[in-house]
């Protein structure tokens, strides 16, 4: 195919593809990261890299490499268990992993997966994440697991289907700033929470080697501390007609107070076994006292609002409108309501300066990381982000005439982006589709567009990050419980059925252990059912033996004639009368082995000897036999090898 290049003439239609993928990326940026458990900036700064430097890397020129909502789930699992500190590590340690695998050339091995697996792989995710993302748009929490997270959702659409107490427009404001400003001391907190321990790991059982650096974070644990009690003695006065909720929001403020003041007491007096514990509860106390604000109501409200102009946009009448992306379209539609409004729901929590999130590798991480889990999390972030890197770039090789992909190059981009978010604390990057087809409708012709996208997402959250802390978690929820829909293609068991039920089983088999069990057991699960179910086909042989005709009998061998098939075919032999001629018909035949082989000689020989003849190719079995393939050469000449 004819590469096209970059040129004058190109750049117009490159600038305006590129600004339709930052609108599109921006959103889905931001929510994949809320649903890997992440702070938002971290899906913000993988998109950048995945533009900038993926992008100018890339073997698939008009792929997007991003933060990808297939990782999600493994990443909110390796931050659940082994600390937001530890996923820097990982995602670098995938990274590497994907540049080696780059080097030993085995980008076009991760295109040998069957099709049932990967569907039912991403069905299986996007059930995950639809389920788990339903309760975050409803400003509720996910339960733990994927099972968990599935059968609640009436409990939740219970909890937000009753009508909502709306309080005094002065109230509303009020509390809406509350909750902001909470979320702003959470986002410290948890900040904090990963500064000190990329010195102090949770799980050593040493002090670090400079105990002194631990001074530099008292001052900013005490201006969590003041700040957060001068919230909430404002807050008390929004619960006083409210005496039950008065009482629950006195226990929560006393317990958070308590936390505040234990992670405080724990770092000015050189605690250091326990001041990231006291930090971590100082955290999720911070998450309650914002819970007592929350209004499930009105962020259900919001994520219908947001999924509505989603499904609706393309349909509206004012076609001019339809040049903004659906997903920014719907972010838009729900931030103006919100904002309209006043409504007293969770927003996303980003920095004021882009460079307060970037946590650089440091050495306290390395030597004090759990090699075993960091390894494990990273093979299998680089195998599900290289399958679906890969199988993205194959199917947007189909969608246009200009450069195909190079395998192995896109490989090596993706573990260089991933080495470098690894190295500063950004989510994994990974291809991704709806962002790469959003390049291809938009016009886009080469790498430039997604090069661009990436510096328009860098200008924007370095000058208008403001603007970001204005958008409700609900409505980015609500952007991804639609992704999750969408991920989750029926119409692929439609088709898988018309290859038999085998296909059918293995896609419904990796779904189903992907959501009740884990993501890389379900992935394993679908990879050997598949394989049993490809042995089972190579290994199946069909005997045919038609009826005589007079004293001719026909034999047709059909499929792979192997030792383990031995018994039926000497069954099936055995019951031709003897003192006849037998054609033994072997052009549906696939496979032979030396077992079957000498079989089939030792059995002619026989019925010869009882005064019948047989006729075959026997120097095509011959050579099937030793070369392990059937031979091109058929047709020869019917004579018995000697």
């Amino acid at each position: 195919m004819q590469q096209v290049r970059f040129s004058a003439d190109t750049f117009r239609q490159e600038f305006l593809a590129s600004i339709v993928v930052f609108l599109v990326a921006l959103p889905l940026c931001m929510g994949i990261a809320i649903a890997s458990g992440v702070p938002a900036s971290a899906g913000l700064i993988s998109g950048v890299i995945g533009g900038l430097v993926v992008g100018t890397l890339a073997g698939c020129p008009l792929q997007v490499s991003g933060p990808a909502a297939g990782l999600a789930t493994v990443i909110y699992e390796a931050v659940r268990n082994h600390g937001l500190e530890q996923l820097g590590l990982m995602v670098f340690v995938a990274g590497v992993f994907q540049l080696i695998a780059a080097v030993l050339g085995l980008g076009q091995l991760f295109r040998a997966v069957s099709p049932a697996v990967i569907k039912g792989m991403l069905a299986g995710i996007g059930v995950l994440i639809f389920a788990s993302q339903f309760h975050v748009m409803l400003d509720d929490v996910p339960k733990g697991s994927g099972l968990q997270d599935l059968v609640t959702i009436p409990q939740a659409i219970q909890k937000a289907a009753t009508l909502p107490q709306i309080p005094a427009g002065d109230t509303r404001q009020e509390m809406r700033a509350i909750v902001q400003e909470l979320g702003e001391l959470h986002r410290q907190q948890i900040n904090l929470n990963e500064q000190v321990a990329e010195i102090v790991p949770h799980h050593q059982n040493r002090p670090p080697a400079d105990e002194h650096m631990l001074e530099e974070f008292i001052p900013k644990q005490t201006a969590i501390q003041e700040q957060l009690g001068q919230v909430l003695v404002r807050s008390k006065a929004l619960f006083a007609d409210q005496p039950d909720k008065l009482e629950r929001f006195q226990q929560l403020s006393n317990s958070a107070r308590q936390t505040q003041e234990v992670a405080v007491d724990d770092l000015q007096r050189n605690q250091w076994a326990y001041i990231v514990p006291a930090q971590t509860e100082a955290a999720a106390s911070l998450s309650a006292v914002q819970g007592a604000f929350k209004n499930h109501e009105f962020a259900a409200g919001i994520g219908v609002l947001t999924i509505l102009t989603l499904v609706f946009w393309k349909s509206l009448p004012w076609k001019r409108l339809q040049i903004v992306p659906a997903p920014l379209a719907a972010i838009i539609v729900a931030t103006g309501a919100a904002a309209l409004w006043q409504l007293p729901i969770l927003y996303v929590e980003v920095p004021s300066s882009l460079f307060e999130e970037i946590h650089y590798l440091n050495w306290s991480v390395i030597t004090g990381a759990e090699w075993g889990a960091v390894l494990s999390a990273g093979a299998v972030i680089a195998a599900l982000a290289s399958a679906q890197t890969l199988l993205t770039a194959t199917a947007l090789d189909q969608l246009h005439h200009g450069e195909r992909t190079r395998y192995n190059k896109e490989l090596m981009a993706q573990g260089v982006g991933n080495c470098l978010c690894g190295f500063i604390g950004a989510l994994p990057v990974a291809g991704v589709i709806v962002r790469s087809t959003a390049n291809l409708e938009a016009g886009g012709k080469t790498r430039m567009s997604t090069i661009l996208h990436g510096l328009w997402m860098l200008v924007f959250i370095v000058a208008l990050g403001s603007l970001l802390r204005m958008i409700p978690t609900s409505a980015l929820a609500a952007i991804l419980v639609y992704t999750g829909y969408k991920l989750v293609d029926w119409r692929a068991a439609k088709e898988f059925s018309k290859y038999g039920y085998g296909e059918l089983f293995v896609f419904l088999a990796t779904i189903v252990v992907v959501v009740s069990v884990d993501l890389l057991i379900g992935v394993m699960t679908g990879f050997a059912l598949a394989m049993a179910r490809l042995a089972y086909r190579i290994s199946r042989l069909r005997v045919i033996v038609e009826p005589p005709k007079g004293d001719h009998t026909t034999v047709r061998l059909e499929g792979a004639a192997t030792f383990l098939k031995l018994p039926k075919l000497a069954r099936s032999l055995e019951k031709i009368p003897n003192g006849g001629h037998v054609d033994l018909n072997i052009n549906r035949l696939s496979y032979i082995d030396q077992a079957s082989f000498e079989h089939l000689i030792a059995w002619s020989q026989q019925y010869e000897m009882e005064h019948g003849t047989v006729t075959a190719d026997w120097n095509a079995l011959d050579r099937w036999a030793h070369l392990g393939r059937r031979s091109e050469e058929t047709e020869q000449p019917l004579s018995k090898a000697s």
